[in-house]
């Protein structure tokens, strides 16, 4: 087992330790206290799930369509908006 200060860690360094004993455990420590062990890690890492092509960003562009009268829409509610909050505020002179 070996304690090394996490500002004194350099990587290149601890997987050489790693790769000569890899049974060895390595500890980084901050305030002399453990907080990291590296382990080596025998066997290969799990494939990534493969995410199903409607679930990607942007997958559904071109399919959905806006109503004509949207820009109307909004446009009269953004200013509603504006006013209440306008409204809300008082003028001092």
């Amino acid at each position: 087992m070996k304690l090394i200060p996490v500002n004194e860690a350099k990587l290149p360094e601890l997987l050489e330790m790693l790769e000569q004993n890899p049974t060895e455990e390595i500890f980084l420590t901050n305030s002399d206290k453990p907080k990291y062990k590296l382990v080596r890690v025998e066997e290969e890492a799990p494939a990534q799930p493969k995410i199903p092509r409607d679930k990607l960003f942007g997958y559904g562009k071109g399919k959905h369509k806006l109503p004509p009268d949207f820009d109307e829409i909004f446009v009269a509610m953004d200013a509603e908006i504006w006013r209440e909050v306008a409204d809300s505020y008082e003028v001092r002179k």
